[in-house]
């Protein structure tokens, strides 16, 4: 194994995690700021765990000088990508840990790594104690996370160069990297814009509600990025608010559409964004599983109140196939039958080229087509009758590609059942955990519901979904790659 380990450019590597960590400190030094100005007594521990960082940086930068930093191919891409998201999570638990406000080092990197994928799940008991900076920096994690460590970096470090279409692929990787042309740095620059844009909109129509500036801030960075980290223990619940939920819901669904297609829809392409099936078939399910939903509460919950019944209704459906997974109410309280639902909900997700997790509507639409496709070919034995997505015939080799990410998904989430449930968790809790880490949602069954935490899990089964949630954040192929004899052989 180790003749094999020098089978990869190291230089490259050590480089990229450089300008990680460096980007990084960055945003901690920003997050000490934030909490001098609000004289809270976390700032010297940013400020520590800041400079920590910045230095194993600068060091690894120094360590791995750019002339033999070039030569690369996939296989430093997918371990430069995974090792980010790894390495990240590793010092950005720093600050947690220094200000003792999560002991625990099991804690803080499940705490951490949740934040950096978009998860949302949380093992804080009374999030409300923590200072205003730390609250910052944990919801930063998640706006960073949105977007994508690599995608940012590409964007405002265009000092990788040769490795950043190989970084930008294995970062993104899906099913397509739909119609853009210029090269990788501008597409970083123009989606971080975009990003950015939306985060400053949301800041500024929260503020106008009834939260104040920090947490419409707070609220604006988890909610863009769909993670759904929030500053009240409560949730959105805490403000009861008509607007608040309206907006969020708005920005929930902007958060988790294809960005290609924001990008279009800036541009004044609205005739491509509205023909576009997979936002067609996003936006349909969410109103059936909101209808659906609504009924049943109007009937057996709410008793017969079908606004206050569709308030919740469209709230939680949103939140959950958004993978934000913020709460207003307890789906679990509510019965199995909605347990399914929300289940369905949280394995599908929001859309392929965002920053939802799941499985991705354009999978299980391809999958349904390709269904379709095999009934008619039992008719016609003789016919070719491809797939289509948009009028666009996809090749075999897509279907496939899908076919075998749906597959290994399920798979995923089965193994996972079972072997959160061997660590001693109950039998549907397990199952829920299960989901929500492989899909980057949040909330989970049973003690795990919306109103819950993680904090009771034993130390195994949280160290097991935190790299659930790395591998889900960069679907599947990307982690899991490192782990085939393939990877390791010389070519």
């Amino acid at each position: 194994m180790k003749k094999n380990l020098w089978l990869l450019n190291w230089y490259f590597i050590c480089r990229v995690l450089g300008f990680i960590l460096c980007l990084e400190s960055i945003f901690m030094f920003l997050s000490s700021g934030l909490s001098f100005y609000y004289k809270g007594w976390d700032m010297p521990y940013l400020l520590t765990a800041g400079i920590i960082t910045l230095l194993v940086g600068a060091s690894l930068i120094a360590i791995s000088p750019q002339k033999k930093a070039k030569s690369i191919g996939k296989r430093e891409s997918f371990m430069a990508v995974s090792l980010s998201w790894l390495v990240f999570s590793l010092f950005g638990m720093l600050p947690f840990y220094f200000s003792r406000t999560i002991p625990s080092i099991t804690d803080a990197f499940f705490e951490t790594m949740s934040g950096l994928t978009t998860t949302g799940s949380t093992i804080l008991i009374n999030v409300e104690s923590l200072p205003e900076g730390l609250l910052f920096w944990r919801s930063l994690l998640q706006w960073l996370g949105g977007m994508g460590m690599i995608v940012f970096s590409l964007a405002l470090l265009p000092l990788l160069g040769g490795g950043a279409v190989q970084l930008y692929n294995a970062e993104t990787s899906g099913i397509t990297h739909d119609k853009f042309r210029p090269r990788v740095r501008q597409i970083a620059h123009r989606l971080s814009g975009i990003y950015l844009m939306l985060t400053l909109i949301l800041i500024l129509l929260l503020y106008l509600g009834p939260m104040n500036f920090f947490d419409a801030l707070c609220h604006a960075l988890t909610t863009v990025s769909t993670g759904g980290f929030s500053t009240k223990q409560a949730s959105v619940a805490y403000w009861d608010s008509t607007y608040i939920e309206t907006i969020l819901c708005i920005f929930m669904i902007i958060g988790s559409i294809n960005f290609v297609l924001l990008y279009f829809l800036f541009k004044g392409s609205f005739r491509k964004v509205f023909k576009n099936e997979e936002l067609r078939c996003y936006l349909m399910i969410i109103a059936c599983a909101t209808l659906i939903i609504t009924l049943l509460l109007t009937k057996n919950v709410y008793a017969g109140d079908i606004v206050h019944a569709f308030r919740i209704a469209v709230f939680q459906v949103i939140a959950l196939i958004s993978t934000c997974g913020y709460a207003t109410s307890d789906y679990i309280v509510w019965g199995p039958f909605f347990w399914i639902i929300c289940l369905l909900l949280m394995i599908v997700c929001g859309c392929a080229g965002s920053t939802s997790g799941g499985m991705k509507v354009i999978r299980v639409l391809v999958l349904a087509k390709n269904t379709k496709n095999e009934f008619k070919k039992y008719l016609h034995p003789r016919a070719i009758i491809p797939s289509r997505i948009d009028g666009m015939a996809l090749s075999q080799d897509v279907v496939q590609r899908v076919m075998s990410f749906v597959f290994l998904y399920m798979i995923i989430i089965l193994v996972s059942w079972v072997f959160l449930s061997l660590t001693g968790m109950k039998f549907d809790e397990a199952l829920g955990a299960a989901v929500t880490a492989i899909g980057n949602t949040g909330p989970g069954l049973g003690a795990q519901s919306p109103t819950g935490n993680f904090a009771a899990l034993p130390a195994i089964s949280k160290w097991y979904m935190a790299f659930l949630m790395m591998v889900g954040r960069l679907e599947i192929f990307t982690v899991l790659t490192l782990f085939s004899p393939g990877f390791w052989k010389k070519m």
